[in-house]
């Protein structure tokens, strides 16, 4: 009896270790004969997509290459490109179709929002033909991610959306400028999606949503995108000051008003873009210089106060720093040469003058150096010759006449060089001899 109790005991044991050391959640687990996916939901997924047409060109699509979605009817959508299942109980959970050929109109009674336990989904760069955004979309009370960015939705976006109450990423970004956000949908957005901390509407219409109601936003927002949204009015400066804010995006905002604050900033920013809005801009050591943890910084012809630009070499974070079309004069400033990890530089069309300085020595990160329409003199810097990753440099439109340098020679990754409408006193040769 001891002999059989001690073999059934070791037995249990093996069959309790093997059952243990499998993967909970791996489709392995199950045959092939075993279907995870319920049948209603295969179905409404297969319905879904053959609502589509295949679109005669992918060239349509806003990324490339776009891919088609291919599923098996009759094998288990758990194992489908695209789609997540929960593994206990079979439901879909996810479904991302971003960049997969969808064409046509999204109808309201597509069989997408049968769909109701997703937690995320993502159509984004597809091409749904100015259908309007469904208030269906409010349906799916368990959404974390919604993104419906670059696949020309039109129309209003509907206040349903705010019925997402768990949404923690919302993208409407990028749809031809066709949609349009009414203050009545954004101020319940605002005040419903009290987890949000991601929110994309770059080029959404939300030229009646007066700037101050930002500020109602999510406390925990991290990244906020509104380029081109036609905003007008002033903008409250705490929203700069905003613990978690760590990406503000504003470009081309002409009529949004307000100024930078010159204390208490945020220290967590990361990415800023002011470019081609009213917000003022002291270049002050107390506003400029705080922003320490800045990567990118974009303030291509804003509305600045003063014109010390050496501040800027102070942010020594900095690796995009973009400030075109700000009528700055005199030399370029020596305390730029401090960025060393400075990849993109952009000073176009501003009023520089005299031969550039020799700032690039330590500069070896820069990929883009970008001068253009400036009044720039005499010989291009011999510091050039250390920008051995560049591969785009633009000096169109200076006044340089020296002979062009051979230290081209040593950039072996330029594919683009532009020295048009300058004054050299030889014949420009083409890239392919500078370099050989």
């Amino acid at each position: 009896m001891m002999g059989s109790s001690l073999l059934l005991a070791q037995f249990l044991c093996l069959l309790f270790f093997h059952s243990h050391s499998q993967p909970a959640h791996s489709s392995s687990n199950f045959s092939s004969s075993v279907q995870l996916c319920p049948g209603d939901q295969s179905l409404a997924l297969l319905q879904f997509k053959n609502s589509f047409p295949m679109p005669s060109s992918p060239s349509t699509f806003p990324c490339h290459p776009p891919e088609k979605v291919l599923w098996k009817e009759g094998t288990d959508c758990c194992t489908w490109d695209g789609v997540t299942c929960n593994m206990k109980t079979g439901h879909v959970i996810g479904l991302d179709l971003g960049c997969s050929m969808l064409y046509g109109t999204l109808h309201s009674n597509s069989t997408l929002f049968s769909l109701h336990h997703l937690q995320k989904l993502n159509l984004s760069y597809n091409d749904f033909n100015r259908s309007v955004i469904s208030s269906s979309f409010g349906q799916f009370l368990h959404l974390t991610h919604l993104h419906l960015n670059s696949s020309n939705f039109a129309g209003q976006v509907p206040p349903e959306i705010s019925h997402l109450s768990r949404l923690v990423s919302l993208g409407l970004s990028s749809n031809s400028g066709e949609l349009m956000l009414e203050p009545i949908s954004f101020n319940k957005l605002a005040q419903n999606l009290t987890q949000l901390r991601e929110l994309y509407l770059g080029g959404v219409n939300m030229s009646l949503v007066v700037p101050s109601s930002l500020m109602n936003l999510s406390s925990s927002l991290s990244y906020l995108q509104l380029w081109r949204c036609g905003l007008k009015g002033d903008l409250p400066d705490n929203l700069f000051r905003r613990s978690n804010l760590q990406w503000l995006d504003l470009w081309s905002n002409e009529g949004l008003t307000g100024s930078f604050p010159q204390y208490n900033l945020n220290n967590a920013l990361s990415h800023l873009d002011l470019s081609y809005t009213r917000i003022s801009i002291h270049l002050e050591p107390d506003s400029i210089s705080h922003l320490k943890s800045v990567e990118k910084l974009y303030l291509s012809g804003c509305n600045f106060v003063g014109s010390n630009l050496d501040l800027f070499g102070n942010l020594t974070q900095l690796i995009e720093l973009g400030l075109a079309g700000n009528q700055f004069g005199g030399q370029i400033p020596f305390s730029l040469g401090k960025l060393k990890q400075l990849e993109h530089l952009d000073l176009r069309n501003n009023n520089f003058i005299g031969p550039i300085p020799d700032i690039f020595v330590n500069q070896t990160q820069l990929a883009w150096l970008r001068l253009s329409d400036n009044n720039f003199q005499g010989h291009l810097p011999f510091s050039l010759r250390n920008l051995k990753q560049l591969s785009r440099l633009q000096l169109s439109a200076n006044n340089f006449t020296s002979q062009i340098l051979n230290e081209f020679s040593n950039l072996t990754e330029l594919t683009e060089l532009d020295l048009s409408y300058n004054k050299f006193d030889v014949q420009i040769p083409s890239l392919e001899t500078l370099k050989n």
